[in-house]
């Protein structure tokens, strides 16, 4: 192998499954829909990554406003076509679920659209092929 650094590395394991693992030892296990299933699909994980990306920024801001959050749950949903290949994502949807006492819907609001403007780069990857929508819900 080269000199080159390497961020982060895929091991085929079995079948249709896939190991991926990055420079710390973290391990992420992929598979297809078809057979076993034992991990998740690739094009969901970067839904899943999509909402991590984010949630951290909706979490840093939140707290940075002093806002009581306890609970953040992201659902995320897709369009992608039904023929030809590749079949990327067209459009995504990120529904935020918010829990905390007396949050400001005024700074979730700011919080979630500067996460989604300025600081979430996954999500500045998917957006030049991807139409990225969001909408949230405080619940007590």
């Amino acid at each position: 192998m080269s000199e080159e650094h390497w961020l982060a590395e895929v091991k085929w394991d079995e079948g249709n499954v896939f190991l991926g693992s990055d420079t710390s030892g973290h391990t992420v296990v992929y598979d297809s829909a078809e057979g076993v299933q034992k991990g998740i699909g690739p094009m969901r994980a970067l839904l899943t990554s999509l909402g991590a990306c984010t949630g951290m920024d909706v979490v840093a801001i939140l707290k940075k406003r002093k806002q009581n959050l306890t609970s953040l749950r992201i659902f995320l949903s897709g369009d992608r076509p039904e023929h030809g290949l590749p079949k990327p994502w067209t459009s995504i949807h990120v529904k935020y679920v918010l829990s905390g006492a007396s949050l400001d819907k005024g700074f979730v609001e700011e919080a979630i659209r500067d996460s989604t403007e300025k600081f979430c780069s996954v999500g500045a990857t998917l957006q030049p092929t991807a139409r990225i929508s969001h909408s949230y819900e405080i619940v007590p």
